[in-house]
Order: structure tokens, then sequence, then C-alpha cells
């Protein structure tokens, strides 16, 4: 598949990024890696059958999406477009549709997580297609806590946390796309555990059956 990774802003994407490209080479997939996403704007962002979010984007740090570039991000989607997005990458504070087309994710200032540190991650549905060949596994990750969660998504990965079920793996359609979403994926640790590498391809996958 043709993947267009979008990366970059205030996160160790330094070192996830080269993981993530890799893994998904090996598995075959042809990955353009962009750190200023002009791509959204352009035409030819058609020509990729998914975009990879492993990224921040916010005015505050001179890295936000451009409104030419918001628009040909949602009509991407919403015309059939995969979409894979990662651990941070649907914050986007300025612009309200991102956790619409994403399905939810962190809210600076609602959301948290405790320190960086080992848990469990639970597949609570194992029928779903992006559980395919995963079991319950453990990492070494941020646990987000909180998110904004959409309504009609369809969560299949989470962990409990302070007496609550955190929600962090599940998938939705924006329009005629279909969107794939993963808390998980702080930094290089996260992007190197098996379960989490699986996951994405899994989530490729999904999103860009037709």
């Amino acid at each position: 598949m043709r993947l267009l990774l979008l990366t970059g802003g205030k996160h160790p994407y330094h070192e996830s990024t080269p993981i993530l490209t890799r893994l998904l080479r090996g598995a075959g997939h042809t990955v353009k890696v962009s750190k200023s996403a002009r791509e959204l704007a352009s035409p030819t962002v058609k020509n990729y059958d998914a975009i990879v979010l492993n990224t921040r984007r916010r005015k505050d740090t001179d890295n936000h999406f451009t409104t030419a570039q918001e628009n040909g991000f949602r009509q991407y989607v919403a015309e059939g477009g995969g979409l894979i997005s990662i651990h941070i990458s649907a914050e986007s504070p300025e612009w309200p549709e991102m956790k619409k087309i994403t399905g939810g994710g962190w809210v600076t200032g609602v959301s948290n997580h405790p320190p960086f540190g080992r848990f469990t991650v639970h597949v609570r549905n194992k029928a779903h297609p992006c559980a395919r060949g995963i079991r319950d596994f453990e990492t070494d990750d941020e646990l987000y806590c909180d998110l904004n969660i959409q309504p009609g998504i369809d969560v299949f990965l989470g962990a409990p946390h302070a007496g609550k079920e955190r929600p962090l793996g599940w998938t939705h359609k924006y329009g005629k796309g279909k969107v794939f979403n993963l808390a998980l994926g702080h930094n290089g640790i996260a992007h190197q555990n098996r379960g989490f590498q699986k996951l994405v391809l899994n989530g490729v996958a999904w999103a860009t059956a037709r």
C-alpha cells in the first residue's frame, strides 16, 4: 500500500518515526514521510491508500495544519481514504473536526496519564479484525486517561486505571473512510513493542481494505 506518514511536533518523533517507518516498509508498504504535511493540500493526496498520523499539530508550536491542509485531509478521509492515528495525533486543539474524524483522542487540560511505565493492554474484543493475532500484552508507554470519545466508535482495546476502563484502540468510519485510532505509542521504546507493532499493521490492513 502507498502510505503518507505525517510526523513532527512536540513529542519524541525523532525516536518513534524511524521505527514506525521501518516497520511499515518492512511489511511491504511504500511510505512517504512528511513533516510539512503539504501533501494534504494537493490533489495528489488521493493517490495514497492511507494516511498515518504520528504527529502533534498545534498553533502554539507553529506546527498546525493550514486551512487548506485541514480541508484536504477531511475530504480525503470522507471520500474513502484510510486513516491510522497514533497516540496524541488526534489532539489538534484549534480544529474540532479532527476529533470527529479520528473518533476522539487527547484533550489538553482534560486528558491525563500516570507516569510513563509498564502496564498490561487488554484485548476487549478478540473478534475485532484489528485484534487479529493479538493477545493481552505488556508495554512500556503512557496510559492515556479521560480522552475525548466520540459516539458510535468501536472500542476493542483498553486497560484499567484508577478503577476505570481506559479505551486505547478503536475504529469507526468518517464518511466513506475507515479510521483506526491507537492511543499507544509515545516514544521509541513504545514503538518497539511487538504488540504495538502488530496493532499498527492490523490497522493499516483494515483501513485500506476495500
